[in-house]
């Protein structure tokens, strides 16, 4: 019986070894630590990135720079939200929450509404420079958000 256990131990052990993602495995404080910076945000079309989300003790400062053409003009836009990590043992979330846009408008250049982004989003990896969230809308669409570091 101590030599099976021994063994289901041995096999268990290599298997999380060998996951070349191995997020799967930290905790809510390490995933907190990583991703606590200032990230930015790629977009598929351009290398321009004007919004930029901080992470830090529990909030999430979303900034951003939206031409208006019409006006000759560019504005800034600062909004602040909560966020939270949970960490389970087969995947991680960020939870992000408390966002409020005037007239639920799409005010992010990636084109979100507050209630697009206020939910759990997966965290598909976390990983030194790069971030990638992903998260199913209530129109059941995935959503997606890719950062670099800033």
């Amino acid at each position: 019986m101590k030599n099976i256990l021994f063994i289901l131990a041995g096999l268990l052990s290599m298997t999380f070894i060998s996951c070349e993602q191995n997020d799967l495995l930290l905790s809510e404080k390490k995933l907190n630590e990583k991703i606590q910076k200032t990230w930015k945000v790629l977009y598929a079309n351009s290398n321009d990135s004007r919004e930029k989300w901080t992470f830090s003790n529990g909030e999430v400062l979303l900034n951003y720079d939206k031409d208006y053409p019409s006006l000759d003009t560019t504005i800034n836009y600062t909004f602040i939200g909560n966020y939270s990590i949970d960490a389970r043992f087969s995947k991680a979330y960020v939870k992000l929450s408390g966002f409020s846009f005037p007239d639920s408008l799409q005010y992010t250049n990636s084109a979100f509404t507050d209630e697009d982004l206020n939910r759990a989003w997966t965290i598909v990896m976390l990983d030194g420079d790069v971030l990638y969230l992903s998260a199913t809308d209530n129109r059941g669409a995935i959503r997606s958000l890719e950062f670099v570091k800033d």
